[in-house]
């Protein structure tokens, strides 16, 4: 797993002692979620962009998760000293209730947690990073395209487009640890635009070491997506 109508995030009224979270799955061992950091990773579902190459259609419905909270809990708490975190990752954890409850909890027993994000609703970021018990220590965040490009690649509108960089602003002033990322595939607007994309990049970020991290868009069954996988 990896994961046009935009839908706004849910308010969030669990607590850490009944938090739910919709999973759609779970990877007990992962290496690449979060660079340097061996962690295990847990799916939300549900997303409201429609990425023209993603590879986990089956996340973007706002269903009930095959897993509950509890079970990702159970599991981190068999895997001190073989794992560094967990992870977040979507669809798109910041658009489903139980965000924040899920991020306290995972902190109190003992694990550094990283969301993956489009950064598609900073009012929700903001309120992430309020509390140090629900910030994330570490966050991908995923960079789909140049503005002019948001709805041709991810079928958002222009002030969604726009909202990535507020939030990009909210967790670099709270001092959340940012990786930025951006998937390319052949002939892609976003591979013919990488350098203006760089330089965008640049002029936004508030921290001067900041660069995209180039992905490769793949198809489910791993080999390089083209806009032939389309359906």
């Amino acid at each position: 797993m990896s994961a046009p109508t935009l839908r706004r995030p849910l308010p969030d009224t669990t607590t850490a002692q009944t938090a739910s979270l919709p999973i759609a799955g779970i990877i007990p061992f992962s290496a690449t979620d979060w660079p340097g950091k061996l962690t295990a990773t847990a799916f939300t579902q549900g997303c409201p962009l429609r990425c023209v190459y993603c590879h986990n259609p089956q996340l973007q419905a706002f269903t009930p998760g095959a897993h509950s909270l509890a079970e990702f809990l159970s599991l981190l708490g068999s895997r001190h000293g073989l794992i560094d975190a967990a992870v977040i990752s979507g669809g798109e954890p910041t658009s489903v209730r139980g965000l924040a409850a899920a991020i306290a909890a995972i902190h109190d027993i003992g694990f550094p947690v990283g969301i993956h994000t489009c950064g598609y609703a900073p009012g929700r970021i903001a309120e992430l990073v309020r509390d140090p018990a629900t910030t994330p220590d570490w966050v991908g965040l995923d960079i789909k395209a140049l503005p002019r490009h948001m709805h041709e690649v991810t079928g958002c509108s222009p002030r969604v487009a726009a909202s990535v960089w507020e939030s990009l602003r909210i967790l670099q002033t709270a001092g959340v640890a940012v990786t930025l990322r951006t998937t390319l595939w052949e002939g892609s607007v976003i591979e013919q635009n990488l350098d203006e994309l760089r330089s965008l990049v640049a002029a936004r970020s508030m921290d001067a070491s900041v660069d995209l991290v180039i992905q490769h868009a793949r198809a489910a069954d791993g080999s390089p997506w083209t806009p032939d996988h389309s359906g």
